[in-house]
């Protein structure tokens, strides 16, 4: 038996326009110690987009990891979740087309991060800026940096990535991924920086979308070069 949707009260909903069509973006922000868990927001999340009741709407893991609803008469949705101290934040996407994929994240950190999550979170390249910028620069930068990575992680499914570090960025002129593992050309991808009215909280969106697969060109018929009629 799946465990009972708690009550959910205070949740709030933003939608944004992306690349990929328009995301939900819902947060909720405890009173108490424990936050409301990601699936609990993505139920109502799912619920909400339906017009069913959040205690009706099931949401598994797939094969990497990701959440995803349970399957249904519906058109296939992406989903992703994260929290931080009060703070939990989920996403949902009509998926577009197959492979699109999906990752949200939320972090705070009220002091400078320490060199071990340094060389966990960012590449030599990517400490080298950071170490370079005014210190009062640093901390948000950071946040932005490892919110857009733990996104995109979360989007491919943790399996599939082997550290923060396989996940390069560039955060100017806008976010975007620079290098994906060996992949110095990751294509189709999309990070859309967030804020959460009233909290200090840093959160990033990750989207990415399959490139579009071209119809296949008309047939030809073409005359073989050894065919006796082209002989002299």
């Amino acid at each position: 038996m799946s465990a009972p949707v708690p009550a959910l009260s205070g949740a709030r909903r933003r939608r944004l326009p992306t690349a990929a069509g328009p995301v939900d973006l819902w947060w909720h922000v405890s009173p108490g110690p424990a936050p409301v868990r990601g699936r609990a927001l993505l139920q109502h999340a799912v619920g909400a987009r339906r017009g069913r009741p959040a205690a009706e709407v099931a949401v598994l893991r797939d094969p990497l990891g990701r959440p995803v609803p349970a399957p249904d008469r519906f058109p296939p949705l992406c989903l992703s979740a994260a929290h931080s101290g009060p703070v939990t934040v989920a996403a949902v996407l009509a998926a577009p087309r197959p492979g699109t994929l999906l990752g949200i994240d939320v972090e705070h950190l009220a002091a400078p991060p320490s060199a071990q999550l340094l060389d966990l979170a960012l590449t030599a390249a990517e400490r080298a800026a950071l170490a370079e910028l005014p210190p009062a620069l640093r901390l948000p930068r950071f946040l932005a940096l490892w919110t857009a990575k733990e996104a995109v992680a979360k989007a491919l499914g943790w399996p599939l990535l082997r550290a923060l570090t396989d996940v390069e960025l560039v955060l100017r002129p806008r976010p975007a991924v620079a290098r994906l593992g060996r992949n110095r050309a990751p294509a189709g991808w999309q990070l859309l920086p967030l804020r959460l009215p009233g909290r200090p909280h840093t959160a990033t969106l990750a989207l990415y979308q399959p490139p579009a697969t071209p119809p296949p060109p008309p047939r030809r018929e073409h005359r073989p070069w050894t065919s006796p009629e082209a002989s002299p």
